[in-house]
């Protein structure tokens, strides 16, 4: 039986609909809620709506990386100064199971208790006997399946790689044999970005129902431009019609409750923002604290409230803001600026 073993934890759907604090009354937070690692921006996959498999990611996204244990160490540590935050989520680009040290983040966050949740989202495809059991022992909250395809010819077309959907269902399967032996209390939830075709969904979903705990089917996002990757099954009106676009707002809530940390230790606002045109600092010159106070954070929040977004790179052409639950648009600039003025250290 693992050492974590727990009752296992809410549905990962429930989990949005948990109750907030407003956001609007509480910014400035003190901390960040939510913090993106990215343990490595290489992917196994090239699938075609996504920013790796454009001939020049490499060159856009500042190189490929891999975090280490070490580093991984450290960040823990300044979170802890930070205080414990909501939810640890260990991916942002890349499929974090090509990092091989990543048991070891986990073990590493649920040793010094740094969040409330740690979350994994992958493809699905490296789910050896060997990590998983190692995941499952350090203590994982929830793994996030993602599948690319309904059907063996389009999941093969999307990902444009070699590794076989029934590869990726029999992994899942086995991951949740795994768990269920060690008595561990990990939660499986498959998701497949909605294909555009009533059938291929409901193949999808027949075929992942008793595998995953949780199965659905989520709309396609952009990864701040709609003109990028090939979304042209699913309409850009469609996506921001759907339920889980539906917070319309003008205010991107994102910055002012959470930070990803690149694999480069680069740190940005924004967890789609993989060519880091949002960066705000960086772990090799700064640390968490430092970052989450500086004065480049905060001016990127003032342009968000100041609505000046449209001409920043990184936000001008973006709708994932619509798909968070918080809105600031009632919070006005000088309020805000006056909350965060007394005593507050600038870096």
């Amino acid at each position: 039986m693992t050492e974590h073993a727990a009752s296992q934890p809410l549905r990962y759907s429930e989990l949005r609909q948990a109750p907030r604090q407003s956001l609007s009354e509480a910014a400035p937070l003190p901390a960040p809620l939510t913090l993106f690692v990215e343990p490595t921006n290489i992917c196994n996959f090239r699938c075609v709506y996504c920013p790796e498999s454009f001939d020049n990611f490499e060159e856009r996204s500042g190189g490929l990386h891999r975090m280490d244990a070490r580093a991984f160490d450290l960040l823990a540590d300044q979170v802890r100064e930070l205080g414990r935050i909501k939810s640890l989520n260990l991916y942002m680009l890349g499929e974090p199971f090509v990092n091989r040290e990543l048991p070891e983040f986990v073990r590493i966050a649920r040793r010094k208790d740094i969040a409330e949740r740690i979350t994994i989202t992958s493809n699905g495809t490296l789910l050896k006997e060997d990590v998983s059991r190692r995941i499952l022992a350090a203590g994982l909250d929830y793994l996030r399946v993602s599948i690319y395809g309904g059907t063996p010819e389009s999941y093969a077309r999307t990902t444009q790689g070699k590794i076989a959907l029934d590869r990726v269902v029999e992994n899942v399967a086995r991951f949740r044999q795994w768990r269920d032996e060690m008595g561990a209390a990990t939660f499986v939830y498959v998701k497949m970005i909605d294909s555009g075709s009533p059938e291929e969904n409901s193949q999808f979903l027949s075929t992942f129902r008793d595998i995953g705990d949780e199965v659905t089917i989520e709309p396609a996002m952009n990864w701040n431009d709609p003109d990028e990757g090939d979304l042209s099954l699913i309409s850009r009106q469609q996506r921001l019609d759907s339920s889980f676009f539906s917070q319309r707002k003008q205010v991107c809530p994102f910055p002012f409750y959470s930070l990803v940390v690149h694999s480069d230790l680069r740190v940005s606002v924004c967890c789609v923002d993989w060519a880091k045109e949002a960066v705000v600092g960086d772990l090799r010159a700064r640390t968490l604290a430092e970052i989450w106070r500086g004065e480049p954070l905060r001016e990127f929040q003032m342009m968000q409230l100041e609505r000046r977004a449209g001409s920043h790179p990184a936000c001008k052409n973006c709708t994932y803001l619509h798909t968070s639950p918080d809105n600031l648009d009632d919070l006005d600039p000088e309020v805000y600026r006056r909350r965060r003025a007394p005593g507050e250290p600038h870096v």
